[in-house]
């Protein structure tokens, strides 16, 4: 019976590992969609002031 317990909970750890992992890759999904945003606006700035100061 003792073993049984022990397994229930490596489950439980290794679920809470598991959804611990999710988290981060979502984190790091979220980080990348927001540098790239900003990158974009960056560019986007960058190109409005070489066409305004052509003109």
């Amino acid at each position: 019976m003792g073993q049984i317990e022990l397994n229930a909970r490596e489950v439980m750890v290794s679920d809470g590992a598991d959804e611990e992992q999710k988290r981060l890759k979502r984190q790091r999904l979220r980080s990348v969609a927001i540098a790239l945003g900003l990158g974009f606006l960056v560019l986007l700035f960058y190109a409005a002031t070489i066409v305004r100061m052509g003109n």
